[in-house]
């Protein structure tokens, strides 16, 4: 069996929240708290929660981005953090990361084809004139897309086809990982389905892995192998894409689904393309301070929830959730 692509051990990442007096107590935002998990070659996994539960964040730190407080994180063989800036520029090219704007991520100034070969350029990748431009016609390619589009930019194409330009930049460099946050949030939900069916066609042609950052259930179903669901900085449940679809067993993803029309469980109906993560209360309720942070919350929550905070535990084979009634 393989080694995981990624491998992340009790990662946390706390950030202070601003003092209303010098002599207040300090407060934090945990928004990742002891998060564990590992991701196959070739695999998707895919994590999902709603507005603040930490899912940017932890797409960060695996991008080396931000540094965690505490916890292991090891992406293709290396932790990122223990590498000198020189070898994580090296490093760098075998993991790219795809925004959730398509536009807003691409520089209007410059052309599709100097888009594309930025990363070339960042990651100090030595390529000729003729090579650097031959990469970038087989990226452009690769997610369908004309050779002449290099010479075009940005605001003369679709929503849709400037995230094919952003996953083109993403492929330049050749990686093994993408980190895709909200990919296609913002796009149509016609054009959704063409950038997801994309985004498998190159992970089975290449064999890239994905870390897939979404809302959305439906793109998380369709696109994922695995799912982690967070809430407040902590996965609650993790299983295989299908087992958490067909039977979810923390109140909160239980919530989420039924939350959304037409996805319900049980029998599950097929009509709910393009469907959002709904926040399932507008109410923001302080979680108890030693129990589980969704009881406040929680239909099902009993006295031991108030004073014991659940524990990530298994229920079934690759399935867990931190949930004492689960």
């Amino acid at each position: 069996m393989s080694e995981p692509l990624v491998r992340a051990d009790g990662l946390f990442r706390h950030f202070p929240l601003p003092r209303p007096s010098p002599f207040a107590p300090r407060n934090w935002v945990k928004a990742v708290d002891g998060v564990s998990f590992a991701i196959d070659p070739g695999k998707s996994f895919g994590v999902v929660g709603e507005s603040g539960s930490g899912k940017s964040t932890l797409a960060r730190l695996v991008m080396a981005l931000d540094k965690p407080d505490k916890g292991a994180l090891n992406v293709i063989g290396s932790d990122p953090f223990a590498l000198s800036d020189a070898d994580l520029r090296r490093h760098r090219r075998n993991f790219q990361m795809v925004f959730q704007d398509p536009f807003g991520s691409l520089n209007p100034r410059h052309t599709v084809g100097r888009i594309v070969a930025e990363p070339l350029d960042g990651l100090a990748l030595q390529l000729s004139a003729p090579e650097r431009a031959q990469r970038v016609a087989e990226a452009l390619g690769e997610v369908g897309l004309p050779s002449d589009a290099a010479s075009r930019y940005p605001h003369e194409f679709s929503g849709g086809q400037r995230q094919r330009i952003a996953i083109a930049r993403a492929l330049i460099t050749r990686p093994k990982l993408i980190v895709a946050d909200e990919p296609v949030s913002a796009l149509d939900v016609s054009v959704q389905a063409q950038v997801l069916n994309l985004m498998q066609d190159l992970q089975q042609r290449h064999g890239v892995t994905y870390f897939f950052i979404s809302h959305n259930l439906a793109v998380v179903e369709h696109v994922c192998d695995e799912v982690a669901v967070m809430y407040q900085g902590r996965i609650v449940e993790q299983a295989p894409s299908e087992a958490l679809f067909e039977n979810p067993r923390h109140p909160y993803t239980q919530a989420l689904m039924t939350a959304i029309p037409g996805l319900g469980t049980g029998a599950r109906r097929r009509d709910r393309r393009g469907s959002k993560l709904a926040a399932i209360s507008t109410e923001t309720v302080p979680p108890p301070p030693k129990g589980c942070a969704y009881a406040p919350r929680c239909p099902k929550a009993q006295d031991l929830c108030q004073i014991e905070d659940p524990a990530l535990r298994d229920l079934q084979p690759r399935h867990r959730a931190a949930c004492h009634f689960a």
